[in-house]
């Protein structure tokens, strides 16, 4: 079997307890527009932030998880560690996360020859990675 996208876009979910300072940090520091909010009584509010042609979708729950991402950068456990951008202004958007004090797991560095490359964390320690192609 095949999967037949009925949208070639990727849409990815983040689940927080710090709503405020998740949203503000996706809205203001990376520019992406709030498109839509959905309630789920008893579980919490997904806020719909447009990426492009993808979303990432922020569902700020109600209640306490009962489990923490785990942290420690990308490769310190198993599953889905972060996600990647290529962008065309990496060195001005990781230094909008620098003064937004996001930790800068790895600064901005050349790969090879036109390739550069960076990580940060968002407010809840989620991994970032932003590559940029000349």
């Amino acid at each position: 079997m095949t999967l037949k996208l009925s949208d070639p876009a990727l849409h990815v979910g983040i689940v927080t307890e710090n709503g405020e300072r998740m949203l503000d940090f996706y809205n203001r520091v990376f520019g992406l527009e709030s498109v839509g909010e959905i309630p789920f009584p008893g579980l919490g509010v997904v806020h719909k932030l447009q990426c492009g042609n993808s979303q990432i979708k922020l569902l700020v729950l109600e209640s306490p998880a009962q489990s923490h991402n785990p942290g420690g950068g990308f490769s310190s456990a198993t599953g889905y560690r972060y996600l990647s951008f290529n962008i065309a202004n990496i060195d001005a958007v990781v230094e909008a996360c620098d003064k937004d004090c996001c930790q800068i797991v790895v600064a901005v560095k050349e790969l090879r020859p036109g390739v550069k490359a960076a990580m940060v964390q968002d407010p809840d320690g989620n991994t970032i990675e932003f590559m940029q192609m000349d």
